[in-house]
């Protein structure tokens, strides 16, 4: 293995991008050597934006090893968490080294609480709290940055113009549900919600589970060319009918820029399955993922009944969400309760919806507007515990056109 001090410094010269800066989770302490060399890294950034040249950093710093600055960032940060894990280790035994000869007992006693604190550290799958570092301070800077810029929206803009406003849209790690009767318009609030991503420049991922592909297209070139200006007519696509095949041809090469995947079906399997999902979006690594007709996607507890398959969708979708840093939106139909489609379904009419309102971070169920087919109305079940002021909306529903938009400021009167 490389020595403590070559690794550490290709440690250093490589903090010279904000990816690799995020990605290293130690701190100071952790250094062996060139603890300082690291401050001075962190500093120069907060103070000046920008990081340090590898000319000045052997300036201040002339015991660097300047050979390290071509070691792969990624190999040299996989050494270094084995440096720091031999180095807790070897404190961790010494530091008790004293005590064996005098009590053992109470030696392996303090040993085994070390040894748990130092698992706790370096394992991957939880974070302990109170590490010491500065990252939780660096997120709220980004986030205080994102609000000062654009409409000053965190996280993937959403369909609807009243939770933007609150200034946090869709958030990495989120579970987004919706769900109604059959022929509301499930899926075309789906693919509203992609183009909406998309149309802000967000890598976005749509698994469709009951219809192909092409007509996903279809309805994605029509919402899309109506947020970018163009007219374009869904029926005269679907129909074959006449339109300007100029502006749509455009269109088309306006919009190519591989931003939107879109998925029917995963080679090699018949349907889709949670693990098959998980494994399509650790590949593809999108920045906002959107699911039509989740309650499609079989479990590895297909044998299991109904409750327990659902709690383990639900869930499971909710654990990728949050191991992928990753906002999913997902929606599902409502039972044959929930039979009056001008009634918004409440989260007891899905079925087995008491685990879908526990695990997602936001819930609202779609019904139509009796005498306004032009109009949905949203109802709001769940969201980031109470933090939105709204509780229901409504949407114009212009899907021919692609025009799907919130009513600002609506009464009932209105209609």
């Amino acid at each position: 293995m490389a020595s403590y001090e070559y690794v550490e410094s290709a440690i250093i010269f490589n903090l010279d991008t904000k990816t690799n800066l995020r990605s290293f989770k130690h701190t100071a302490k952790d250094f062996g050597k060139h603890a300082d060399a690291y401050k001075f890294v962190v500093s120069f950034f907060d103070d000046y934006g920008e990081f340090p040249s590898p000319e000045l950093l052997c300036e201040n710093f002339p015991t660097l090893d300047q050979t390290a600055q071509s070691l792969n960032f990624d190999y040299a940060l996989e050494t270094f968490k084995d440096q720091v894990l031999q180095r807790k280790l070897l404190q961790a035994f010494q530091a008790q080294r004293d005590t064996i000869l005098i009590n053992a007992k109470q030696a392996l006693s303090n040993l085994l609480v070390d040894l748990t604190d130092i698992e706790v550290e370096v394992d991957e799958d939880v974070i302990a709290y109170d590490m010491g570092n500065l990252e939780r301070l660096e997120e709220w800077r980004e986030r205080t940055e994102k609000r000062k810029m654009g409409d000053g929206l965190m996280g993937i803009p959403t369909s609807f113009k009243s939770v933007n406003q609150s200034g946090v849209g869709w958030m990495p790690g989120e579970l987004i549900a919706m769900f109604a009767r059959p022929s509301v318009g499930k899926t075309w609030l789906c693919v509203h919600t992609a183009a909406v991503a998309v149309k802000n420049g967000f890598r976005t991922l749509f698994i469709s589970t009951e219809m192909p592909s092409s007509t996903i297209n279809m309805r994605l070139d029509v919402v899309l060319a109506n947020m970018m200006g163009y007219k374009i007519s869904h029926t005269a696509l679907r129909r074959g009918e006449a339109l300007d095949e100029k502006q749509y041809a455009k269109f088309l090469e306006e919009t190519n820029n591989n931003s939107l995947l879109i998925c029917d079906h995963i080679a090699g399997r018949v349907g889709m399955s949670l693990e098959s999902i998980a494994s399509l979006i650790r590949k593809h690594n999108p920045e906002f993922v959107v699911i039509d007709g989740v309650y499609l996607i079989s479990t590895s507890d297909n044998k299991k009944a109904m409750w327990e398959q659902s709690h383990t969708l639900f869930y499971g979708l909710k654990n990728l969400a949050t191991s992928t840093n990753t906002p999913i939106v997902v929606s599902t139909q409502a039972n044959r309760e929930a039979g009056n489609k001008f009634i918004a379904p409440k989260a007891d009419q899905v079925a087995f919806g008491d685990a879908l309102i526990r695990a997602a971070d936001a819930v609202f169920g779609m019904a139509l507007i009796e005498d306004y087919p032009d109009k949905r109305l949203i109802q709001f079940e769940k969201y980031r515990d109470g933090e939105l002021p709204i509780d229901y909306t409504v949407m114009d529903w212009k899907i021919d056109s692609g025009e799907i938009v919130e009513v600002p400021n609506f009464e009932w009167g209105d209609f």
